[in-house]
């Protein structure tokens, strides 16, 4: 019986995804999704380097970008800047179809004045993201552009309307974005939160104290509570198992492995407080999850 797709954020030891690019040649992604694929409807904190534009077809997203959380529906979107941590939900689990379109700064950089001009001072402004309305021209000319692209996919010029979709898009975000600087201050703060979500990354598996993810951030305990609740709404042990729960279903998907073995593999201490923790989670016990996925 063929398994249910589920998505999965493909990320590096640093937590910045690994995107695999539409049109590689100018480093560019299109897709069109759904959030039920993803794991309790939530696609987990990550960040990369390219410019991120979802815009919702139907249902409703809320995202979180750098700790400022943004629900948008139908007839809006966002747009997310280079290196900000995001991560989004459905609320409630009610289905959400979008448009992601991604492309690296150096799709708009063939000029170096443009990359100068244009590019490095947005990345580097204190804009974190731009919350699309429909009902602002300029807002919703981008939110057309989107659509622009998704109409063209299937013709035999359709690289062509993305790559050209793009700099309109950019010409209209370079014209409103404030370009202020970030202050020096927040920039260290998520640094040490990138190190902490790093090392959950890499040792989510071994047995892991709140003073252990501490350290990795050079943060003191209570330092480190109060990053994650401030950019991430959860304390760093929430986060863990968190992100050991995800891992675990990627196992169920992709391996033969017991439950009992995905359990230890992913740094649970005993089943009963694995299940305990994935029912409260996903609403259903590991071994029903697991059955449904081939139903």
């Amino acid at each position: 019986m063929k398994k249910k797709c589920v998505n999965f954020i493909d990320l590096n030891n640093d937590r910045s995804e690994k995107i695999k690019y539409t049109y590689a040649d100018f480093s560019f992604y299109f897709h069109r999704g759904r959030f039920s694929s993803y794991p309790n409807f939530t696609m987990k904190s990550h960040w990369h380097d390219d410019f991120e534009f979802i815009v919702p077809l139907s249902g409703r997203i809320t995202y979180n970008v750098n700790g400022q959380l943004v629900t948008f529906g139908e007839g809006e979107g966002i747009f997310v800047n280079s290196r900000r941590l995001h991560s989004a939900f459905a609320k409630d689990m009610t289905e959400c179809e979008y448009y992601v379109l991604l492309f690296h700064p150096a799709s708009i950089c063939s000029v170096k004045q443009f990359e100068q001009m244009f590019v490095q001072p947005a990345i580097a402004g204190s804009q974190d993201y731009i919350h699309l309305k429909s009902s602002i021209p300029w807002q919703a000319n981008i939110i057309d552009l989107v659509h622009n692209i998704a109409h063209k996919s299937e013709s035999k010029t359709s690289t062509l309307t993305a790559l050209g979709s793009i700099y309109l898009i950019w010409s209209e975000v370079s014209e409103h974005i404030d370009l202020s600087s970030k202050k020096a201050q927040e920039n260290d703060r998520l640094s040490e939160l990138k190190a902490m979500l790093s090392f959950i990354h890499e040792h989510y598996s071994e047995k892991i104290m709140l003073a252990d993810i501490a350290k990795a951030g050079y943060v003191s305990k209570r330092s480190c509570g109060g990053l994650f609740l401030k950019y991430l709404y959860k304390t760093p042990i929430e986060y863990l198992n968190d992100y050991r729960l995800q891992k675990s279903i990627e196992l169920m998907k992709d391996t033969y492995m017991t439950i009992l073995e995905i359990c230890l593999a992913c740094g649970f201490s005993g089943a009963s407080y694995y299940a305990e923790k994935f029912k409260e989670n996903f609403g259903k016990s590991p071994t029903e999850y697991r059955k449904a996925l081939y139903r």
